[in-house]
């Protein structure tokens, strides 16, 4: 009937009413029988002016079952939707006005009892903290971007505690506040003047189009074989992600992905979640791959060479097994054969298909015409070179690392300006009327990749971390620890577990500020701070809004929240459990490894000082066991 409906002259060829396509058209899923009606003779008008008698077709009803489930439908989503707006002004308007409350109790300095009392103190802040980050959680549905929202509850948690010190008329408790705000600007500094270079640099490294040389060699190693792209991507993630940040290795990896299926959004959106889960796993074995493992080593709690040695392991057993397990569920295997001839008719159609779609070997030669320039190549190797360097410093002469990065940025900085390397389309423009004409420094190259450095996230994680100062001067943090502690016992490993579990709920960096204030008197290269790092960094994968790059293919890829749950998340979730058993297992290896050693040393000791003294070896095997 869907070939009938498209036809024109359908009446006049069937002999039916002007309404007769309207009447075939309708589904026969939505007849019930008793819609059918006795075919009738009736007279039929022929083209040449003749009558004939021919069949009435049945006339059927204009709604039927699917119809009205279909307004029924669009009833209940009617009423979703408004229960959703509702909910949105509900959040908005609760969240927001508890931290105008607050504020506004900050500035009149009442009620006594809630400024003083340190109890209601340590609520408030909780509450305005807890408040703050399912706000941050939730910032898909609300509509309030994430950045903005960590500012104000910063700026609200300090302003209601400094009232507390009545620094205008207690000179004590002035300086106090300063003090505490002294720390506090101590560690934002670090970090920030961490991550502005080092996003700098990856972004003047894509500017000169350094990874086109990646996507090449991915593009030669997949040769049309989709299979392929899966582990590809994920390798590829992991370890770019070690050397920069994993939003960063995300952004990178989304891009490449676009370039190498830009038809196939199911593909590219399992990729994506590989991608993410892959770069945090590889961020969370390198000191200087992820924002809270680069926490924990600017703060001494962690070195370079045993994060590498105790966590790489781990991380890529994080990483390998979601790898496994999304290419198993979605793998694609091939029906049985059938005696049906229509039916193999219909299989070869789908293969025919299938290939049609998929990426073929002319493709890849006409792209690797366009091989990548000697700028491309200089900006990766002088990029990657640069950003090693900042271990190798930090290392060899105790330079902080933020000062190492600041040393990769300038350096790279100047070796462009010398070489003159621009991007696309300041080529272009050089190359108009007035090229040439420019007197003073170059106004392009790394200066326009600067330019697209993602401040607000920079601004987000200053919003975070002097929030969590607030929380670490007003107590809070030290009794958090206290009742963790009472409640799980001295257990590392069940510890950072919810550790882990509770970062894919809010972001990781708060919670690693917090565990970092809690456990300060914990040893350096500890087994607690190892899992910190590999709980933080692989935890915020089980949910998309667990890490900045899960959020980060939300937004590039429209990927939702549940599907992300349905494809991604439980296979995180195991990879995240098969991490830490991995790190418990090679921590028992060690340990009974370093025992041993210990044990064969002083047996060869005592059999040494037994043979001097002239013992028995009865005594000797009595003295060793």
């Amino acid at each position: 009937h869907k070939q009938m409906e498209s036809d024109d002259d359908l009446d006049v060829d069937l002999g039916l009413p002007a309404d007769g396509a309207q009447v075939i058209g309708a589904s026969f899923e939505e007849l019930d029988l008793g819609d059918l009606e006795s075919p009738e003779k009736r007279p039929h008008q022929g083209t040449n002016g003749e009558t004939s008698d021919a069949l009435e077709l049945p006339r059927l009803a204009a709604g039927g079952i699917h119809g009205d489930a279909k307004i029924e439908r669009s009833r209940s989503a009617k009423v979703i939707r408004k229960a959703t707006k509702a909910v949105k002004i509900l959040v908005k308007t609760l969240g927001l006005g508890m931290f105008v409350l607050v504020l506004f109790v900050s500035v009149i300095n009442w009620p006594p009892w809630m400024i003083e009392n340190e109890n209601s103190r340590v609520q408030v802040m909780t509450v305005l903290f807890a408040a703050g980050l399912f706000i941050v959680a939730v910032e898909e549905i609300v509509g309030i971007n994430k950045s903005a929202m960590m500012m104000v509850m910063a700026a609200v948690m300090w302003t209601f505690l400094a009232v507390g010190f009545h620094p205008n008329s207690s000179k004590a408790g002035a300086q106090i506040l300063h003090e505490d705000l002294a720390r506090g600007l101590e560690d934002v500094g670090s970090v920030l003047l961490f991550l502005l270079p080092a996003m700098g640099v990856v972004e003047s490294i894509d500017h000169f189009d350094g990874f086109a040389i990646v996507t090449l060699l991915i593009r030669r190693s997949t040769r049309g074989r989709q299979e392929r792209l899966m582990p590809i991507i994920t390798i590829l993630t992991f370890f770019l992600s070690s050397v920069i940040d994993n939003l960063t290795a995300t952004i990178v990896a989304i891009k490449i992905l676009r370039h190498l299926v830009p038809d196939d959004d199911e593909l590219r959106k399992l990729c994506g979640g590989l991608a993410v889960i892959a770069s945090n796993a590889g961020g969370a074995w390198s000191p200087i791959g992820d924002v809270t493992t680069t926490m924990l080593w600017i703060q001494d709690k962690i070195s370079a060479t045993a994060t590498v040695f105790w966590l790489f392991i781990p991380s890529a057993v994080c990483g390998i097994v979601p790898l496994i397990g999304i290419m198993w569920t979605n793998r694609h295997p091939e029906p049985a054969e059938s005696d049906d001839p229509a039916a193999r008719h219909r299989k070869k159609d789908k293969k025919i298909a299938r290939w049609e779609q998929e990426p073929l070997h002319e493709q890849f030669d006409d792209d690797d015409a366009d091989m990548p320039s000697r700028k491309s190549v200089v900006a990766l190797s002088a990029g990657v070179v640069c950003i090693l360097m900042v271990p190798a410093l930090k290392m060899g002469t105790g330079l902080p690392p933020y000062l190492g990065m600041l040393l990769a940025l300038g350096v790279i900085w100047l070796l462009t300006d010398v070489l003159g390397f621009v991007g696309h389309e300041e080529e272009e423009a050089l190359n108009g009327e007035h090229a040439g004409e420019h007197d003073g420094p170059p106004t392009g190259g790394v200066v326009t990749a600067l330019k697209k450095v993602d401040l607000t996230g920079l601004l987000f994680f200053t919003g975070v971390l002097l929030a969590v100062g607030a929380l670490d001067s007003a107590g809070v943090l030290r009794r958090y620890a206290d009742e963790m502690k009472a409640v799980l016992g001295d257990s590392p490993i069940a510890l950072t577990i919810v550790l882990g579990l509770s970062s894919a709920l809010v972001d990781n960096v708060p919670l690693v500020e917090a565990a970092i204030d809690m456990f300060k008197d914990t040893e350096k290269d500890d087994a607690l701070w190892q899992l910190v790092a590999l709980a933080a960094g692989t935890g915020g994968s089980c949910l998309a809004i667990g890490s900045i790059a899960g959020v980060t293919l939300m937004s590039m890829e429209g990927v939702g929240f549940i599907w992300y749950c349905r494809k991604i998340s439980i296979w995180a979730l195991i990879g995240f459990f098969m991490a830490i058993g991995t790190y418990s297992i090679l921590d028992m290896i060690f340990d009974f490894g370093a025992k041993a050693v210990v044990i064969s040393a002083w047996n060869l000791v005592f059999v040494q000082r037994s043979v001097c003294s002239g013992q028995s070896w009865l005594g000797m095997l009595r003295g060793t066991v």
